[in-house]
């Protein structure tokens, strides 16, 4: 994406994504910026892991409601993939 270069008079946008193939969409994306309360989460998330290893998602659930971080097992298995604990962590309760 870095090779194609949007204000150029020569070739248009749509030419140039062809010849990378390209989708265009990718050229114009742009990655929302992370909430606050995301973060606040996945730091507690990190905490509980960093002090129980062997928790799974529903007991890190279970203290992320106790802190007060109303959150979903599925939402907390989401953030474990993106932080990189997924793999270890999954079928554990």
């Amino acid at each position: 994406m870095a090779l194609v270069e949007r204000d150029s008079r020569e070739l248009a946008v749509v030419v140039q994504c062809e010849l990378l193939s390209l989708q265009r969409s990718a050229v114009y994306y742009q990655a929302a910026p992370v909430s606050e309360r995301e973060l606040l989460i996945k730091h507690r998330i990190d905490e509980v892991y960093t002090a129980s290893p062997f928790y799974g998602i529903r007991k890190i659930t279970a203290q992320l409601c106790q802190a007060g971080l109303v959150v979903n097992h599925k939402a907390v298995a989401r953030h474990l993939r993106e932080m990189g604990f997924g793999r270890s962590i999954r079928g554990r309760t």
